[in-house]
């Protein structure tokens, strides 16, 4: 341990040697302006624990659930602990930006950037924005005493001063914090709440630390009059034309915070370092509202259209003889929801007239995103849910012939309409738009599922059908095989019993206690005709008179006419009274037997009594040798097997290894699809119901009318042949973000 310290001690004594050769060669008034910085920024973070430390504990003794309250109190032990730690790495940080690099163009520095986009949960994507607007706002409050320090920095140091790589910089400050911190296993909320404690103490107060460094730079002798030149230089270069509006950023006297050409410049969107303050968010949406309304109520041709928001500013700002730069994270945002509109209009799963409505919705979404941060990040915002709800609903859609006329897209584009003529920064008019949106399509759906219902009772009702009579016909099969019944049994079989073993199955099912008391009536019925006698004559007097009463339930349950059933009653009678007579004559003749054995002197005698009795025997052997009735277990397994035969009428079973086979089974009732029936026709349709008897799978178009039917075998070659293939059920916004996020990270990758 003792080593390690030593190994831990002179590494930090190399740093700091290090650090000292490079602090060396800073011109004194940088290292002094350095130190006060430093200092007063120390001092400010003191603050912030200090401010957070209460906040911390009055939220968690109000949160919600255990889970967040324990990470809210580990969260504020844990500052309390580290808090002269991340101080002192703070002012650290702070000293260490004076060591001044070229400014970077790097794009992985962008909020949305490849790096930040593979970050994009909730809880990232909050504090990436949190941290992106805190820097602009202090941007656009402090440009001036920041651009003053910036130009006195340029005069002493050999590396051009600009926004981004100044040290003192709202950049500089805020991710000298961000990393001082970055350490801390935080809840997320005690992370934003420092962020935002942050914020209230350090970057809203960022202007006095700035004219302490400014008044210091002065009185070193640093450009000591340059307020005077600059104010001077803003006074020539003051517009004269008439009628000239205050820019963003502009006094009435028209001078611009940053000091820059915006004469030479013109009107127009300029570059973010072009001298131009950046326009505030309101300032912003004023013009995006402008623009929605002028968006046409609809396009002529039905055709998709891209809003180029950035032209489209250009051109506004040309309009009303403005010039304006866009903040870092507004630019951000407006590339954002470009990427996501160009999946959106790119989607398969909707048709075009539909995306052509969806993709006018472009700027009004814009406007909630640059007004709430959270938009990307919450996933029940009410303008996202509107954006699913109109996709979902419409994924089915078809555009027929004077489509315009059909229902759901009349009230898509009359949402859409509302949206553009209505919402101006009040969010509520989405949840309003919602409820009515989702009230309509209920009705839609109730009139689509009566007709999607009937279809799949009758498909149901033909499969049971057909699945029951084939195990009827299984069972009474396996129990005539190969017997020679009395005709009135194989009428009671045909015109009683099969169509009891159907009703069984058709209410009840195979699993049931009345199938399979049914069966064993069948098979009781079979039995006593072919039962060797007279061995069981006991045991058929026995079951004859319950088998009598299970004969008249059965009769009543299919309502066989009385003259019938006195008939087959009548004739079973009659069978049963030539089997007791059989059975009598046999043991007769076997008591015969016996005593011709003891009486061998009458041999010929018997000899003839027995020729006489040859009729009586040969019935007798063929009792002994009757076919054995199965027993119920193998009745059970042929009907298994039938079941089986039905679900899967070919012979060969796919392999275990047929993706499409096995997609098959992982479809879900409700999935969409597009089905192709050669070149022309092809159409959207969903999974209505698979019917399990027979294995079969019902597709239905939006209005429940049934368009397709497959077998198992069917459906997984028409997968194969790419005849049906699935469509996307996840939630369009999130699916467009997700498809931003991956571009962005592939095109990260092939940079690399």
């Amino acid at each position: 341990m003792k080593d390690s310290n030593n190994v831990v001690s002179m590494q930090g004594l190399q740093r700091e040697q290090r650090e000292s050769k490079k602090s060396a060669s800073l011109p004194a008034p940088v290292m002094a302006v350095r130190d006060k910085a430093r200092t007063l920024f120390a001092e400010q973070a003191k603050q912030v624990f200090a401010k957070v430390d209460d906040s911390l504990f009055a939220m968690a003794e109000k949160a919600h659930g255990q889970e967040e309250q324990d990470g809210l109190f580990q969260a504020l032990r844990l500052l309390r602990v580290e808090r002269r730690k991340v101080v002192e790495q703070f002012a650290d940080n702070v000293a260490g930006a004076f060591l001044v690099r070229e400014a970077s163009d790097n794009k992985s520095e962008d909020i949305y950037s490849a790096d930040n986009l593979s970050l994009v949960h909730n809880d990232e994507l909050e504090q990436l924005v949190a941290v992106d607007t805190m820097v602009a706002n202090a941007k656009r409050d402090f440009a001036e005493p920041l651009t003053e320090i910036s130009l006195r920095l340029n005069t002493l140091l050999s590396v051009k001063i600009y926004d981004k790589n100044n040290p003192v910089g709202p950049d500089a400050i805020c991710d000298a914090f961000v990393e001082a911190s970055r350490p801390l296993n935080l809840h997320i909320r005690a992370r934003l709440t420092l962020l935002k404690k942050f914020e209230q103490i350090v970057m809203v107060n960022l202007g006095s630390i700035y004219d302490q460094c400014n008044e210091l730079f002065v009185e070193l002798g640093v450009l000591p009059s340059l307020r005077q030149q600059r104010r001077a230089a803003r006074h020539q270069q003051r517009p004269t034309g008439r009628g000239h509006a205050p820019q963003p950023g502009q006094d009435a006297a028209g001078s611009t915070s940053m000091g820059a050409n915006v004469t030479a410049a013109g009107y127009g969107l300029l570059p973010v370092n072009s001298g131009v303050a950046p326009m505030a968010a309101q300032d912003l949406l004023s013009h995006l509202g402008a623009l929605q309304s002028h968006l046409p109520v609809s396009y002529d041709d039905g055709g998709i259209q891209l809003l180029n928001i950035n032209s489209l500013l250009q051109e506004r700002l040309v309009d009303v003889r403005q010039s304006a730069a866009l903040t870092k994270v507004d630019s951000d945002i407006i590339k954002l929801v470009e990427m996501l509109f160009s999946f959106i209009l790119e989607d398969r799963n909707l048709a075009e007239p539909i995306k052509s409505q969806l993709g006018r919705l472009q700027l009004p979404l814009l406007k909630v995103a640059i007004a709430d941060k959270s938009f990307f990040s919450k996933g029940g915002h009410p303008a996202r849910k509107l954006l699913n709800a109109l996709a979902d609903a419409s994924t089915g859609w078809q555009a027929k012939d004077n489509y315009e006329s059909d229902p759901l897209y009349r009230k898509v584009s009359d949402v859409v309409a509302q949206v553009l003529s209505e919402f101006d920064q009040d969010i509520n008019i989405f949840s309003v738009l919602l409820e009515s949106f989702q009230e309509f399509i209920e009705r839609e759906r109730k009139r689509a599922q009566k007709l999607e219902q009937r279809i799949v009772d009758e498909a149901d009702g033909r499969a049971k059908t057909q699945a029951a009579r084939a195990r009827v016909a299984a069972v009474m099969d396996a129990l005539v095989a190969e017997r020679d019944l009395p005709p009135v049994v194989t009428e009671w079989l045909e015109k009683v019993w099969a169509n009891m073993l159907f009703l069984s199955c058709i209410k009840e099912g195979t699993d049931s206690e009345s199938w399979s008391r049914d069966v064993r009536t069948a098979r009781d019925l079979v039995w006593s005709v072919h039962a060797p006698m007279p061995d069981s004559r006991k045991q058929l007097l026995g079951l004859l008179p319950a088998l009598q009463e299970r004969l008249k339930a059965g009769v009543e349950a299919v309502s066989l006419n009385s003259f019938d059933a006195r008939r087959m009653f009548a004739g079973l009678k009659e069978v049963y009274r030539e089997r007791f007579a059989l059975a009598q004559r046999i043991a007769e003749e076997r008591s015969r037997r016996a005593r011709d054995e003891v009486r061998e002197q009458l041999r010929d005698e018997v000899r003839e009594e027995v020729r006489a009795a040859s009729q009586v025997s040969a019935v007798a052997d063929a009792e002994e040798n009757i076919v054995e009735l199965p027993q119920m277990e193998e009745l059970e397994q042929v009907v298994a097997a039938v079941e089986r035969q039905v679900q899967h009428v070919d012979v060969e079973e796919p392999s275990e290894n047929d993706s499409y086979w096995q997609q098959t089974f992982r479809l879900a009732q409700g999935s969409w699809f597009e089905l192709k029936r050669g070149d022309e026709e092809q159409f959207r349709c969903r999974l209505a119901a698979v019917i399990k008897d027979i294995d079969q799978f019902i597709f239905v178009n939006r209005n429940g009318a049934k368009v397709a039917e497959f077998t198992r075998r069917e459906l997984a070659q028409a997968l194969r042949a790419a005849q049906l293939m699935p469509l996307d059920d996840g939630m369009l916004f999130e699916r467009a973000l997700q498809s931003v996020i991956g571009t962005v990270r592939k095109s990260r990758g092939e940079m690399h």
